[in-house]
């Protein structure tokens, strides 16, 4: 045990003689994948120690707690982080399946903080019905978004009602605190808010920060945020205008009506039962988005070079951030980049359109990369300037092959 101990302490020492002043892209890419898969391999030997001490606290209940335990002696983490550590272990002790994948360091500390936070309150039965071969699949192929959306859809379809306690416990679990900080001076806010009233809130300061963009002549940051929330707190309406929400829906639903069944969900992707949609419906601006396999897709052709509000509604219900390869700026700070250059003959079509961040899209246009899109599953490749592939990079919202109408 002692030198199972001390290799682990010389670890740090492995890290720090790892050069990384000198690297080239493409050895980082090489690097970061090698560093990801070890740091795997210590999530699930993390996973292993939280096992070991919830065994060792139920064993006597004299003894600390198994988060308790997982603190260590050092003091170098806190208590979140140990009760993080904890509930991962929590949730491979009572998924069989997921348990031996974590350990085998196929899963990732962000899957297994999906699977504890999605798992929470699912009984023992529902829990085995959800540990399945196709869900470790999933947690181990998909990017952690996708496989956090796959894993949500599995939770809902295991409860009868089909999301609307979750809905409510979200909305009761909504919290708001604010204080000034006496160090820096400055005052400072943190909650939480239910998905509906979360998107309501961004949706309304992102609008607000994109006309002060443009009339300021000035980048979207933090800053411009903080300024775009004031102005809606202290406008003389008070900021209470009506809630602007895109509601993603079914075919179905448009036939049939809103159901049991329906699949409705706010324009980031979190579900809304059907009574919440009919509430919303009653006092709000809602623009639906409708997923359809026979759909016509969005076209205004080459008249137009800017892209329709329509069309921008039915990318975000396909991205959530940048296409680009494993980034995450967010879709508000995006621009709509035409893959056949519309000064070339390129149309303002739906599948001649991807999001781009700044810095990825003067990659495309003033760094040579070459980017190409299938327009069934809008997979994106991604070519250096020399022609090679960096990769192939899908989006985070729909299942390939879905077709996008609006109205």
């Amino acid at each position: 045990m002692a030198a199972a101990v001390q290799a682990l302490i010389g670890l740090g020492g492995l890290f720090g003689s790892i050069p990384t002043g000198s690297l080239t892209a493409a050895e980082l890419e090489d690097v970061v994948d090698a560093f990801r898969i070890g740091q795997r391999h210590l999530d699930g030997f993390g996973v292993r120690l939280g096992l070991a001490a919830e065994r060792l606290a139920a064993e006597d209940p004299r003894h600390r707690s198994a988060s308790e335990l997982l603190l260590g002696r050092t003091g170098s983490v806190r208590g979140s982080t140990a009760r993080r550590d904890a509930a991962r272990a929590g949730v491979a002790g009572t998924m069989g399946n997921v348990g031996a994948a974590a350990e085998a360091g196929l899963l990732g500390g962000d899957q297994l903080d999906s699977l504890a936070q999605a798992t929470k309150g699912l009984t023992d039965e529902q829990k085995a019905q959800l540990d399945t071969d196709e869900l470790v699949t999933a947690a181990v192929d998909l990017p952690a978004d996708a496989f956090h959306r796959r894993l949500n859809d599995a939770v809902i379809a295991l409860q009868d009602d089909h999301g609307l306690a979750d809905t409510k416990a979200k909305q009761k679990a909504s919290s708001f605190r604010h204080w000034l900080d006496g160090r820096s001076g400055m005052g400072k806010f943190s909650g939480q808010l239910d998905p509906e009233r979360y998107e309501s809130l961004v949706g309304a300061v992102e609008a607000k920060m994109a006309g002060l963009a443009a009339t300021g002549g000035v980048s979207k940051d933090p800053n411009l945020a903080a300024t775009a929330l004031m102005d809606l707190v202290t406008s003389p309406d008070g900021g209470s205008s009506r809630a602007h929400l895109t509601v993603v829906v079914d075919e179905s639903t448009l036939r049939n009506g809103f159901h049991p069944e329906t699949v409705a969900e706010t324009g980031d992707g979190h579900r809304l039962p059907p009574e919440s949609v009919a509430r919303l419906a009653c006092d709000a601006v809602l623009q639906r988005v409708t997923l359809d396999d026979r759909g016509v897709p969005i076209d205004v052709g080459r008249r137009y070079r800017t892209a329709t509000d329509a069309q921008w509604h039915a990318i975000r219900a396909i991205y959530s951030h940048c296409a680009w390869h494993r980034c995450d700026r967010p879709l508000s700070w995006c621009q709509l980049h035409h893959i056949h250059e519309w000064e070339h003959g390129g149309p303002t079509d739906l599948c001649n359109l991807i999001p781009l961040c700044n810095r990825h899209h003067h990659l495309v246009h003033e760094g040579q990369w070459r980017v190409s899109l299938d327009p069934n599953s809008r997979c994106l490749g991604i070519y250096r300037p020399d022609g090679s592939p960096l990769a192939t990079a899908e989006p985070d919202r729909r299942p390939a092959g879905n077709r996008i109408q609006l109205e």
